[in-house]
């Protein structure tokens, strides 16, 4: 990898992750969400399976019956806005690679949610509604190949700001995490 964070064969982004105390706060995101977009969002049940990697984390998100993503990705456990290189690749048969996922390096464990999904420019706002854990939100500033790390943290402050989250609703790690710690 290059001091930029640039890698020619991942895709880059920004991410920030924060937990949302209540339904009234999370609600209050989602009013800001709409407003902001000028859409209601896009509602996105998920079921991710993480594997036991050996270096990032490694997992198989269920979208619908006929989509499914195996998608590594590797980025620091820090709270704040970090930079995430991950790539996907589209499954057509996510229950038999599961199986010889889970055969070979095994299973971490599952994470289950409901995603109200909106597209602000490069960001992609989650709403998560996560089995287990509760609410949160996350930004995903989607870096194009000529912009740095830097102009993303920009994009990812801006949201922060917009969606009103403090430093001390931060997270660091993955749903999995909290879910399973290693």
């Amino acid at each position: 990898m290059e001091a930029d964070g640039s890698n020619s064969d991942k895709l880059r982004n920004i991410e920030l992750k924060a937990k949302i105390a209540d339904e009234d706060a999370f609600a209050h995101r989602v009013s800001i969400a709409k407003q902001l977009t000028g859409t209601d969002g896009v509602v996105i049940v998920q079921k991710d399976v993480f594997f036991k990697a050996s270096q990032g984390r490694l997992k198989l998100r269920y979208l619908t019956e006929k989509k499914s993503e195996l998608i590594s990705y590797d980025r620091p456990d820090v709270a704040g806005p970090k930079l995430s290189l991950y790539s996907k690749l589209d499954v057509d048969q996510p229950e038999l690679l599961e199986q010889i996922l889970a055969e070979t390096v095994g299973v971490r464990g599952t994470v289950a949610k409901k995603r109200l999904l909106f597209l602000a420019g490069q960001t992609r706002i989650h709403l998560d509604v996560v089995e287990g854990l509760g609410h949160f939100l996350e930004f995903e500033v989607v870096l194009t190949p000529d912009q740095t790390i830097e102009d993303g943290q920009t994009v990812v402050a801006e949201m922060k700001r917009l969606f009103e989250i403090a430093d001390e609703d931060l997270m660091s790690g993955a749903y999995i995490d909290k879910l399973v710690p290693a």
